[in-house]
């Protein structure tokens, strides 16, 4: 194999060994899913976002900004239903930064 070809196959297969690892951490420290409504959004940040994720402290946003941010994880596989995500937007909205 040429140098060039070596180094894209170890690029793909570390690529690849980090995006399971990243999916199976979060897998097994997931909660199982409870009613949203027992659940407020530090909890469900701690439960489902704090295994990849630290609580950004310095962090502000908006809801909006907020929105972008969980919808994103989401599409990568964080396991937060839809009234889930609101409330966790609505703890990052309103807690962080402070």
């Amino acid at each position: 194999m040429q140098p060039k070809m070596i180094t894209l196959a170890l690029t793909i297969l570390a690529v690849m060994i980090l995006v399971t690892a990243c999916s199976s951490g979060a897998a097994t420290t997931t909660a199982p899913v409870n009613s949203s409504s027992t659940l407020d959004g530090a909890t469900l940040f701690q439960e489902r976002c704090s295994a990849c994720h630290n609580l950004p402290t310095q962090a502000r946003g908006t809801a909006d900004q907020w929105t972008t941010v969980v919808q994103s994880m989401v599409a990568r596989g964080a396991n937060l239903s839809v009234a889930e995500q609101k409330l966790v937007i609505d703890y990052l909205a309103t807690n962080q930064g402070k």
